[in-house]
């Protein structure tokens, strides 16, 4: 079965407990929410760029570079025109204006999605499925949640797979993408129908498969794999809580923000 995005290596993110590196996650999205200006954010950058490199995440980015830049630049004209506070005006065009506050605002807003979707990679790159799936019952999370999911990891590759296969036969049978979005919007609506019965199709498939596999059964489960919490995870949440309340207390104090 595809993992997906998942890269099989040994570092120290791959070696720790998928429920320290789920709440681990979400602790590291404090310091990025914390701030709003793009010199802080830009540091907060720096600081989580070694994590990337040992885990992969980097390696991630690079590949998903497209889409990752495309959200970027979207956010940041979308927060900089929509921004209009700020008393140095740029350029203005009737109700629409852009200021140099607002130009730092949203290029902070931005490289604060694409640190938070970096981070996400980082997780993304050092769990495997499995481990995703282990480390949300180990927090507590009821079976069918953490089993449901763990699962829409998996489709995603699959319905991905299925919508190529299904591309690449409506264009041997004479399928043109070519010309404007219109066009091209157009061509693709003869594929929505057969990848969305291919959907339908696998998710039936899917669901007599669990069925027949007890998935309903009042039992407690058990798992082929296990983790232990030691010294590493200790460290890995520790750090990781001193950085955030570091990055809130300087919140606090009115760094980091964008002043209007």
């Amino acid at each position: 079965m595809s993992q997906f995005l998942y890269l099989e290596r040994r570092s120290v993110f791959h070696q720790l407990h998928p429920s320290v590196k789920i709440v681990g996650l979400f602790i590291s999205f404090i310091p990025a929410l914390s701030f709003n200006h793009p010199a802080y954010i830009g540091i907060l950058w720096l600081v989580f760029l070694p994590f990337g490199i040992s885990s992969g995440g980097l390696r991630l980015l690079y590949r998903l570079r497209g889409l990752f830049f495309a959200i970027l630049f979207a956010s940041f004209v979308l927060w900089t025109i929509f921004t209009p506070q700020g008393k140095e005006i740029l350029w203005q065009a009737g109700r629409f204006k852009i200021t140099k506050q607002g130009l730092f605002y949203g290029g902070g807003m931005s490289l604060r999605l694409g640190l938070m979707l970096y981070l996400g990679l980082i997780f993304i790159a050092s769990t495997s499925i499995e481990e995703i799936y282990y480390g949300l019952t180990r927090l507590g999370l009821p079976f069918p949640a953490s089993f449901a999911l763990s699962l829409s990891f998996r489709l995603v590759p699959i319905f991905s797979q299925s919508a190529r296969i299904i591309l690449e036969a409506q264009r041997c049978r004479g399928l043109k993408i070519e010309g404007g979005i219109l066009n091209r919007l157009k061509s693709y609506l003869p594929i929505f129908i057969p990848v969305l019965f291919s959907a339908l199709r696998k998710v039936d498939q899917l669901s007599i498969a669990l069925e027949s596999r007890g998935f309903g059964a009042k039992t407690k489960r058990t798992s082929w794999i296990e983790f232990q919490f030691q010294k590493p995870e200790a460290i890995f949440l520790g750090v990781l809580i001193l950085l955030a309340g570091a990055c809130l207390g300087l919140r606090i104090l009115g760094w980091g923000v964008v002043r209007f």
